[in-house]
């Protein structure tokens, strides 16, 4: 069945303006409005509305289907992960809140039995059908041959008699002749994720100033609970407010959604919204576009379209593979937690769900939970451990900022008395000594034995390893595992890589015996699909970046194995477990300080000290009203006092002080000297000031004032190095407005938004 692309028509579309004018004079202006609404809702689909159908109702062969995987066409796989989110909450929810639930199943099927009942055995609509005899009837007379009509120069509105309008309804025949031209609308651009444009200046902010900035302590965190004090959700659905509202019911699901807004497609109004055969047949649409996504996936690429984890077959074993956590133990939140995928509290809230529906689940990690290096990594990777454990994950890999850390931080989590207290498991990495870490663990659960092993791709490195590293040849290392591993005779035996999937793909065609490789280091998103490495039998699914997506793959003792990418995004919970964990992380930070972390102030390569916003403001008296009345203004607040995950202050953080505070180094979270260090020391320092974007101005601000005596070039000079040209404005915005923390910042146009917050010049 094809399905039309056409845009809903309006009667202004009616080709005949005399007719047009008749009509609104025979007709009462409250059925003239019932036209207008019914034509659009009887003559077609949009563009958009089109496509959804077409996925639906897809019954054509797998080549044809594969033609429109998301590779060729991302806005039919967005829409058919839509469908399959929402069905997960119909499949969940419980009879009084199915009868609240305004499913896409729902609106889908309400505008499908539109065109169903439109469309005559050849696949034409009736419409076209009518349009076709009518030609037959009258020879096929060329629309541009001259006609004459009832009403063609020979109306007379005078003549029309409005006191029945009110009693008289227009009949069929009122329409027939009429010819429907189809106007296009211009195709709508789908975005997968989309980010508010930040707010402009309200008019009285200075009446809504918050009050003074003031220090929290652990007293004030006696018991860290989710922000919102709803219960850990034992399933999607719980604790969620029944409503109509699309954007609620989308939020309920884990299946990954654009979270497109499907209520227009509701279109038939001659049957309950929610009546149980709108939703028999909603359910069957459904069924039908969750096959149609599945079919399409091409396992040779691992392109396709999402897959609903929650029409497997239980079973018997389900590998929970994460990796390239990257240092992002949780979203930070600068753009909104609802903007942002990944974390740990997330992480935990799934496994959680999947355990409570009876999965007997095997969490993986492919390593590299941290980045940089330094004492705050190390707490971080402590940290990051002691969540996986408390997961309970069975194996985790090395990535190579892992690696970087000292080796006495690396043998106190990978050093076990016995194998079954081992977490990691490496097939290269080797700590001081061999017997300290074993090389692969077998695991068995239910009726199934799965070993695991990892190998760190030297290549991947991008510094020189401590002496008391010693990472071994990939390929010999993979291929004596591998040997072990198969004396063992497991039922399946899983391979974390960290490097790059070419390298990945090399290896094991070379190495006889895995059945899954899982790829970390890359820096994309994951397939929805595994691929199938050519001249081997194994399959390769990848992590993602930042920890943003869990794969589940699912394995049954006498049927293939299967798999579904979700991303960790709003609609999980936050576990109180991890919750804590992060209180606890915040803490530890708090009472080290910055020079037990490391951070000692350098100078400013200017070699000028920072003075703070309010003395600038005493010459530049306009872009400091404008700056105080901006979100930067409160940036150092939005960290004693989150607005989201409020339990918890992040102003001992140095990766976010750096963007938060004024005289700090952004992208390597360090202080200048002068800079901010004490949140009540500082308090000239709190918010992003005006010297972060032009610079320390203490010599500036000291000729301006007079307290230091300066020529009229060197006053020149001060001034001039205090400027920012507009073409460097939008490198030195990125330094804080960066791809991890603002990724709104880097859309097309953006900057020209973001810069109408604070626009301001000279000096007044």
């Amino acid at each position: 069945m094809t399905y039309c692309k056409r845009s809903p028509l309006s009667v202004g579309c009616l080709k005949s303006s005399v007719f047009s004018n008749f009509m609104r004079g025979i007709l009462s202006p409250v059925t003239w409005m019932l036209c207008v609404i019914a034509v659009p809702a009887m003559t077609g689909c949009s563009s958009e509305e089109g496509e959804a159908r077409d996925l639906a109702g897809q019954t054509g062969t797998p080549s044809r289907v594969a033609s429109r995987s998301v590779k060729a066409n991302p806005s039919i796989t967005s829409r058919a992960e839509s469908a399959i989110r929402e069905a997960y909450v119909a499949s969940i929810a419980t009879p009084a809140e199915t009868a609240t639930i305004d499913s896409s199943a729902t609106t889908l099927v309400a505008a499908q039995v539109d065109e169903d009942a439109g469309e005559n055995a050849d696949g034409k609509s009736d419409k076209d059908a009518n349009s076709e005899d009518e030609d037959s009837d009258t020879g096929n007379v060329d629309e541009s041959t001259t006609t004459t009509g009832k009403f063609d120069d020979e109306f007379d509105p005078a003549e029309i008699d409005t006191s029945e309008d009110e009693v008289v309804e227009p009949s069929a025949s009122d329409w027939r002749n009429a010819e429907l031209v189809p106007t296009p609308l211009p195709r709508k651009e789908i975005v997968a994720e989309e980010v508010p444009t930040p707010l402009g200046i309200p008019e009285n902010a200075r009446v809504a100033r918050k009050p003074p900035i003031t220090p929290r302590t652990r007293a004030d965190v006696t018991a860290v609970t989710p922000a919102t004090g709803a219960p850990l959700m034992a399933s999607p659905t719980d604790g969620l407010p029944t409503t109509n509202d699309a954007s609620a019911r989308i939020a309920a699901s884990p299946v990954e959604s654009t979270r497109s807004n499907t209520d227009s497609l509701m279109a038939n109004g001659n049957a309950p919204e929610h009546s149980p055969e709108t939703v028999q047949h909603g359910t069957r649409i459904l069924e039908q576009a969750v096959a149609a996504a599945e079919t399409a996936s091409l396992p040779v690429t691992g392109l396709g379209g999402p897959v609903d984890f929650q029409k497997w077959p239980a079973p018997d074993v389900a590998l929970f593979v994460t990796g390239q956590q990257h240092g992002y133990i949780e979203p930070c939140g600068c753009t909104g937690l609802e903007n942002q995928k990944g974390g740990v509290a997330r992480r935990m809230t799934f496994a959680t769900q999947l355990r409570q529906q009876g999965w007997e689940l095997m969490p993986i990690d492919a390593g590299n939970l941290i980045r940089r290096f330094g004492r705050q990594a190390e707490i971080k990777f402590h940290r990051s451990l002691e969540a996986l454990r408390k997961m309970g994950y069975v194996a985790v890999g090395f990535g190579p900022d892992d690696v970087r850390i000292g080796v006495g931080d690396l043998i106190q989590e990978a050093a076990a008395e016995t194998p079954e207290d081992a977490v990691y498991a490496s097939a290269n990495v080797v700590l001081l000594d061999p017997s300290l870490m074993p090389a692969y663990r077998v695991v068995e659960r239910a009726t199934m034995k799965v070993a695991v092993t990892s190998i760190l791709d030297p290549e991947s490195l991008e510094s020189t390893l401590n002496e008391e590293v010693i990472l071994n040849d990939p390929l010999e290392s993979a291929q004596t595992v591998m040997a072990q591993i198969k004396a063992e005779s497991p039922d399946y035996t899983v391979l974390t890589f960290y490097g790059t999937e070419d390298a990945a793909r090399k290896l094991v065609t070379k190495v006889e015996g895995i059945d899954l490789v899982v790829v970390a280091g890359g820096y994309g998103e994951p397939t929805y699909q595994p691929e199938a490495i050519e001249g081997s039998q194994t399959k390769m699914v990848l992590t993602g970046n930042k920890g943003m997506y869990v794969g589940l793959v699912g394995l049954y003792k006498d049927a293939e194995m299967r798999y579904a990418r979700v991303p960790l995004d709003d609609t999980f919970g936050d576990a109180p477990e991890m919750r804590q964990l992060m209180a606890e992380y915040q803490f530890q930070l708090r009472d080290l300080g910055l020079d037990n972390l490391g951070l000692k102030p350098i100078p400013h390569p200017s070699g000028e000290k920072f003075v703070g916003s309010e003395t600038c403001g005493e010459c530049h008296t306009t872009a400091y009203d404008i700056w105080e009345n901006s979100p930067h203004f409160d940036a150092t607040e939005s960290l004693v006092h989150p607005g989201e995950r409020g339990d918890v202050p992040r102003h001992f953080d140095p990766e976010c002080i750096s963007c938060h505070v004024t005289g700090w180094n952004p992208q390597n979270y360090y202080p200048y000297h002068s800079g901010y260090l004490d949140l009540e020391a500082d308090s000239h320092l709190h918010g992003n000031g005006c010297e972060n974007c032009h610079g320390p101005g203490e010599s500036h601000a000291a000729a301006e004032n007079g307290e230091i005596d300066v020529t009229d070039e060197q006053r020149a000079q001060l001034r001039a190095a205090m400027q920012l040209p507009m073409e460097k404005a939008r490198e030195k915005c990125m330094e804080c407005h960066d791809l991890d923390n603002s990724p709104d910042f880097h859309e097309e146009g953006a900057f020209d938004d973001y810069w109408a917050e604070v626009e301001h010049y000279g000096v007044d």
